[in-house]
C-alpha cells in the first residue's frame, strides 16, 4: 500500500513539472511554431512554376503534331502562353485567347509557316515560327482529260466550231485567246469563230502551282490535224 502511495505521489509531481515548463516555456514555443507556419507562404510544385507572374511573358509551346502531311489531309496545331494578354497567329487560323494549352485543326494547302506572337499587359511581345510542311500528292494532280471539236457548223458564211474540254483536279481553268473568263469549272464548252488558222491553249491549274496544259488548232474549214 505504501509503495503504491509513492507512485503516486511521484505522478504528480511529474505532472506539476510538465505543467510548469508548458505555461513558462513550451506554449508560447508551439505558439510562436504555428504562427511562423500560417505567415509561411504555400510553395507550389516545381510543375507549376511557369504560370508565375514574376516569370513575366512566355510561351509554353507551340507546334503541330504531325508536323508533316500529305496533300489533303488534317492535322492539329497546339499552343500554350504564360501571362499574356492577347495571342494571335499568322497566318489567321481562328478566333485565340490566352491559353496554357489549345489545340484547333488545319488543312492548309502548301507547305506553311505559322507564327505565334503573344503580348503582356505592357505591351511586350514574343513571337515563335514554324514551317508546316505538306507533301503533295500525285493523283490530286491536275489533268486533262479531253480538248477537242466537238461539232463545227456554217453559219452565215460562217464555220463556228464548239470546242469541249474536261480537266480533273483543277482549282483554275482557263484558255488563251481568251474565250471565256478563267473559273473553277471542270468541264464546259465554249463557241470559236475564227477567220483563219488559230490556236488555243486550255490550262489547268492546281495545287502546289502545279500546271497541264493541251493545245487545239482550228481553222475556218476545220480542226488542223497536227
Amino acid at each position: 500500500m505504501k509503495r503504491w502511495q509513492n507512485w503516486l505521489q511521484l505522478g504528480n509531481v511529474l505532472i506539476l513539472i510538465v505543467t510548469a515548463w508548458l505555461l513558462v516555456d513550451g506554449m508560447p514555443n508551439i505558439l510562436r511554431w504555428r504562427a511562423a507556419r500560417v505567415a509561411a507562404p504555400v510553395k507550389r510544385p516545381e510543375a507549376f512554376d511557369w504560370v508565375d507572374p514574376a516569370k513575366g511573358l512566355g510561351i509554353i509551346n507551340f507546334y503541330a503534331y504531325p508536323g508533316a502531311i500529305a496533300e489533303g489531309e488534317t492535322t492539329s496545331v497546339c499552343y500554350g502562353v504564360m501571362n499574356a494578354k492577347a495571342v494571335r497567329i499568322d497566318p489567321p487560323i481562328a478566333e485565340l485567347s490566352p491559353s496554357f494549352n489549345r489545340c484547333f485543326e488545319v488543312s492548309p494547302e502548301r507547305t506553311t509557316r505559322y507564327t505565334l506572337t503573344t503580348e503582356d499587359a505592357k505591351g511586350r511581345t514574343l513571337s515563335k515560327s514554324f514551317d508546316l510542311i505538306v507533301m503533295p500528292e500525285p493523283a490530286l494532280a491536275p489533268s486533262i482529260s479531253y480538248f477537242r471539236v466537238r461539232e463545227s457548223k456554217v453559219d452565215r458564211g460562217d464555220t463556228v466550231h464548239l470546242l469541249c474540254f474536261a480537266t480533273r483536279n483543277a482549282t483554275l481553268v482557263g484558255v488563251d485567246p481568251p474565250a471565256f473568263p478563267g473559273s473553277q469549272i471542270l468541264q464546259g464548252c465554249f463557241y470559236a469563230v475564227p477567220r483563219k488558222p488559230v490556236t488555243y491553249t486550255l490550262t489547268a491549274s492546281g495545287t502546289f502551282g502545279r500546271k497541264v496544259k493541251r493545245q487545239l488548232t482550228v481553222a475556218p474549214s476545220g480542226p488542223v490535224e497536227k
